[in-house]
């Protein structure tokens, strides 16, 4: 959650996901919906990767980044990519969207190899 404030944040890429996205940025509107939304998304994700990452018997953090990045590309870049085509939606937004799992994915991979 800490990677998503700061990946859709004026520091990053605020601006051009609400070009590209279309959504209307309301002053004053606490967004909690979304937030708790995005917080149990992310614990979602972090346990099916301790899982994914204790099948796949990964020992290194080396080994948890591959699994991570292919997690991500199987999982998530190929569908929302295949998505972003028939929606006619813009490639820089799906840019965007895409690496911020990615990052997350591999931030979490590092402290679930380091944690085990």
């Amino acid at each position: 959650m800490i990677v998503g404030a700061l990946w859709y944040s004026p520091l990053l890429f605020a601006a051009p996901w609400v070009r590209m996205s279309g959504v209307k940025i309301e002053k004053g509107s606490s967004h909690i919906v979304e937030y708790v939304g995005s917080y149990f998304a992310g614990l979602i994700l972090s346990a099916i990767l301790a899982v994914v990452l204790s099948i796949a018997g990964t020992q290194t953090i080396w080994e948890g980044l591959i699994v991570a990045v292919m997690v991500w590309l199987g999982f998530t870049a190929a569908p929302s990519f295949a998505n972003t085509i028939f929606e006619n939606r813009p490639f820089g937004l799906w840019g965007i969207n895409s690496a911020y799992p990615l990052v997350s994915s591999v931030l979490m991979a590092i402290i679930l190899v380091v944690w085990r």
